[in-house]
This record gives C-alpha cells, structure tokens and sequence, in this order.
C-alpha cells in the first residue's frame, strides 16, 4: 500500500511537467529558430550524407605530410560541417594534433569555458574512453578523443562497450601508428595494436594512407550509424597518391579499398596495403605493367560493400596477392597468399631505419613478389 500511496498521482504530475516544458521549449524554439533547428538535428543525429560532406571539404594538397597533420587540417572542417562536434584528448594535443582551432576550451578556470569543444582529460586514457560513452548516450554530442595508439588497451574496455552499444557518436583519434614511431622504442611502437582493434566487432578501424583518405575517415567517423570508428593515424610524412585524382580516393576509401594503381597489361598480381605502406606498394608496382595496388584502409568498410565492387577491386580470378602492412600479419591472409608484415615487436632508433629494417620498404615488397610464383 504504501508504494501505491507513494506513486499515486505520479503520472499527473509528469504529465503537467512534460507540458510545461514543452510550452517552454515551444518559446524558445520560436524566439532562436536557428539555434532550435541546430539542437533538434544533433539530437536527431541528422547530419549532411558523407559525398556532401566530402565535397564541401577543400583538397588537401600534393606536398608528404603526416597523416595526424593532414587529421588537423581536416577536423577544423568537420568542426564546421557538424556544430555539435567536440574533441578532446589524453594529454596529448600537440602530439594527436586533434585541436578545434577557435572552439575554446571546455571547463571552468583559466581560458575555460562550458561553451568549449576542446576537452582536456589528463592523463587518464580510461577515464577518456568512459566520458566520451557518456557523452554519447547524453545524444546530443558526437565526441572523439585522441592519445598514442600504443595506449589504447588502457581503455580498451570502453571502447568494447561503444561498439557493443553501437555509440556511433564516438570516434577515437590514435596516433603514432607505428614502429616507424622510431626513437622512443618498442615500448612506443605498436605493431599488434591495429589488428587487435579490428577484431572488435562493429568497430571500423580506418587507417588511411595520405591526406585525401584521412578526409574520408573523418567523415566516415560522424556520419557512420552503426557504430564507433578508430581513426589510426601517422607520426611520419607519407608521399601523396597524386596520381589519382582527390575525390576518387575519399569516395575509394569511403568504401574501405579501392585501386590505388590500375595495371596497365594483364592483371597477374594484386598488392594490397594499408596506410603508410601503400607509399611502397605504389613504388614497387611502378615498373610492374600487370600489378593492381589496392589502398584498403577500412577491412570492416570494404566488407560492407557489395559483392560486386568487392570483386571489382579483388577479382577472384587473380590469386597472386601479397598484402603489407608495418604490423603483424595475421589478419592479411584473408586476403592475400603472402604478406610482408611485423610479426616482432621493433628496436629504439630513427623511424626510417626501424622500417627499413624490420622490411617496410618498396624494395624489399619488391624483393618479396619476386620470390612469388
């Protein structure tokens, strides 16, 4: 009896508060139109498709540049492209390169305010990952938080739970993607990271490969649905694929893979590559008139596609494949017969001589191929 007495009366009181406040809302909404249309579509999540998206963005330029510098081109445009874009990493902004330029800081004290979209978090990588679920389950804001790739099994949990709950308003910005880290050693070179986020379900892990397919995986991380999305991102400057027009490698990756070198006799080999490695499958295949270079730089994007343009890209008929990338090569064999991957963790000196070493050069795939039958 006594919780019947409790809740009597309960719903007429809600009832009077909904109403209240939806005759309040109704006057705000009149008196701040545009600010009203801007709060209804970020709780509807509604934002312009991808191929829009892709088109307002500028391109980015011919010139080597690493894939973090071309991430921080690009965000001041999706800032721009999405007011309810907010950012924010574990202590390592000037590193990640993921600061809103003009967004203020979020916070109380010192230049902070609540109206910022720059969130500083500290050194708590964890903590980062649980504030950013939060943020998305609130269903107002899409958030992205960045830190060294090689830290993300700090918080590896929260990232299992956005994809578990498909929080698509997440979308995690790591950096430093690989041995070619260099100097700071093996403790700072990731090599098993990347594949273990793949094998996440429902979490698209986009590791592009110059600055036009860094746009595509931004826009792929705010206009995805489904999902969270890992954007994996270079320390080191990467050659631009400048034979290929701009716009075909943003809607190529925004598939996951596309050709990257179309062979130009009988197709009788197939490389595929992913980010910083692609430089070297381009260089290796250039005196190779019957080699197709595939840029794959989302495996879980590329599955999604059809069964057509997956066979357009990777045509059954051509089974010489060898695939590359500066990590273990596990995960390549589905789509390759060989692979020229990291399968040891690196060594402490300058990024271009780990590489080189432990094999991720254009001579050595070439080396590697000529060994094929």
């Amino acid at each position: 009896e006594g919780t019947r007495d409790f809740f009597e009366g309960v719903q007429e009181k809600n009832a009077k508060i909904y109403a209240d406040w939806q005759a309040t809302y109704s006057a705000w909404k009149e008196a701040n139109p545009e600010k009203a249309a801007e709060l209804e579509a970020a709780v509807n999540d509604d934002v312009m498709p991808a191929e829009e998206m892709m088109k307002v963005i500028p391109e980015m330029g011919t010139d080597a540049e690493a894939t973090r510098v071309s991430g921080f081109k690009v965000i001041q445009e999706i800032a721009k492209a999405v007011p309810n874009y907010i950012s924010g990493s574990a202590d390592l902004h000037g590193s990640t390169r993921n600061y809103i330029n003009d967004g203020g800081n979020f916070g109380a004290g010192f230049d902070k305010s609540y109206a910022g979209k720059n969130l500083y978090f500290g050194i708590r990588e964890h903590a980062m990952g649980a504030i950013l679920n939060g943020i998305a389950y609130h269903g107002i804001f899409k958030a992205s938080g960045s830190t060294f790739l090689v830290f993300v099994d700090y918080f590896r949990p929260t990232i299992r739970v956005a994809s578990l709950a498909e929080l698509n308003r997440v979308s995690y910005i790591l950096t430093h993607d690989s041995i070619g880290v260099g100097e700071d050693g093996p403790t700072h070179q990731p090599v098993e990271t990347v594949s273990g986020l793949r094998v996440i379900p429902n979490l698209d892990v986009f590791r592009p490969s110059d600055a036009e397919e860094t746009v595509a995986a931004y826009v792929s991380s705010v206009t995805r649905k489904e999902g969270p999305t890992a954007l994996i991102l270079s320390r080191q400057n990467l050659a631009q694929n400048n034979d290929v027009p701009a716009h075909e490698r943003r809607e190529g990756a925004l598939k996951g893979a596309y050709i990257a070198k179309k062979e130009t006799a009988d197709l009788d080999l197939i490389i595929i590559a992913t980010g910083s490695e692609v430089q070297h499958a381009l260089a290796a295949a250039k005196d190779m008139p019957g080699a197709r270079v595939v840029s794959m730089p989302c495996m879980e994007l590329y599955e999604r596609q059809s069964d057509d343009y997956k066979e357009s890209v990777l045509p059954s008929t051509c089974t010489k494949r060898i695939a590359m990338e500066a990590g273990v090569s596990a995960p390549w064999y589905k789509y390759a017969s060989k692979v020229v991957g990291v399968d040891r963790f690196g060594f402490s000196a300058p990024g271009d001589i780990v590489m080189k070493e432990l094999g991720m050069s254009a001579e050595n795939l070439a080396s590697e191929i000529a060994t094929m039958n």
